[in-house]
């Protein structure tokens, strides 16, 4: 079954069993929100990575997002922090609760009420034009910026520079 798929199989280093290979992703593009990064690229993710890290790494071209934009000083005083150099990254995005109505750890939650809505509209054909019209900025579905720690969409996107 597996050569009707495309996958090879190997043999086994540690053991006998035949195993089955499969082809590493490589996607063209990695957008990664984190909750801070400097203008060269360089990012920190707080909490837990994920699949952050491996994505940059396996993409061919990284866009950052980040909450907060730093100096490069300040990030390189704890460089074991850094998640994902600069070396990855293609350009970085100053996008102030840009992973809503996702999480970005230690900024705000999930919000659940919007994930529900969306998901709710994603059901019509017409949902997501209508979700994407009703959240465009200066749109009545835009909420205002929300107090620290308070779910809401971002406000303003503005590009930072581009390392490269």
């Amino acid at each position: 079954m597996p050569a009707s798929l495309g996958l090879k199989t190997v043999r086994d280093p540690y053991g006998e069993a035949e195993l089955v290979a499969v082809p590493r992703l490589r996607p063209d593009w990695a957008v990664i929100h984190v909750p801070e990064a400097d203008a060269r690229g360089n990012a920190r993710i707080y909490g837990t990575p994920f699949w952050d890290r491996l994505m940059a790494r396996a993409a061919r071209r990284v866009l950052v997002t980040a909450e907060r934009i730093l100096p490069s000083e300040e990030l390189a005083r704890q460089p074991e922090l850094t998640a994902i150099p600069e070396l990855f990254v293609e350009a970085v995005v100053h996008a102030p609760r840009g992973a809503w109505p996702g999480s970005c750890y230690p900024h705000y939650g999930v919000d659940y009420p919007a994930v529900e809505a969306y998901l709710a509209m994603a059901r019509d054909p017409n949902g997501l034009g209508a979700h994407l019209d009703a959240d465009s900025p200066g749109s009545a579905g835009v909420p205002p910026a929300p107090a620290p720690g308070r779910a809401g969409r971002p406000r303003s996107q503005a590009v930072v520079q581009s390392p490269c």
